[in-house]
């Protein structure tokens, strides 16, 4: 065989091997590149879990009320003892708070329903001082003046009547400008202590 004819053979011979590798054969960087797409394929998107925010229950305080006394006439054109509802502020003495509106006096709507007050204006609650065993409640002297024994009566039952309807179950005493009552004004109510509800009637 001449030499030209082995150069063709050979020729041929590395065209062949180079097709089949080529074709067949993957090169290390082929393997590398089908690897990694592989792996991707087989990772799965990450699934978010829905947050979830808690609501925050906002929990209603009852309100809370202190019973106050005035007066009115009923339906047969009676007089009669009104209560109202106060609401009762945050912190504040039942006591306290609805003495002070009682001298405040009817708002503007109950006095327009017919609802008034025979203490007089001007009188205030000069203290109120609670201990173990008993409450004192000092008031000023112009509770006593004014109007006639109906009026009087009537004014200090409306003081008694409120500061037993909100009180802490112990006995409660009147003071009038630092000295416990006895006797009420010009028309010589007499006053039991501690208040009850009888204590003006003898």
């Amino acid at each position: 065989m001449g030499f030209w004819s082995k150069l063709v053979i050979l020729t041929l011979a590395a065209l062949a091997f180079f097709y089949v590798k080529v074709n067949f054969f993957d090169t290390p960087h082929a393997k590398v590149e089908k690897k990694l797409v592989k792996e991707e394929q087989v990772v799965e998107p990450v699934k978010k879990e829905p947050v979830q925010v808690k609501k925050t229950e906002v929990k209603k305080v009852p309100k809370t009320y202190v019973t106050v006394y005035f007066l009115g006439m009923d339906k047969n054109d009676t007089g009669v003892f009104k209560k109202v509802q106060r609401e009762l502020p945050k912190g504040e003495s039942k006591l306290k708070y609805s003495l002070n509106q009682l001298v405040l006096g009817p708002t503007p709507y109950e006095k327009k329903v017919g609802v008034y007050s025979e203490i007089p204006k001007n009188v205030k609650i000069m203290g109120i001082v609670e201990s173990k065993n008993k409450i004192i409640i000092d008031v000023s002297s112009n509770i006593q003046t004014g109007g006639g024994a109906d009026s009087l009566y009537s004014r200090m039952k409306q003081l008694i009547k409120t500061a037993i309807a909100n009180a802490p179950d112990k006995p409660i005493y009147l003071y009038i400008n630092g000295k416990q009552a006895e006797v009420l004004g010009g028309e010589g109510i007499m006053i039991s202590q501690p208040l009850t509800e009888n204590s003006l009637d003898g």
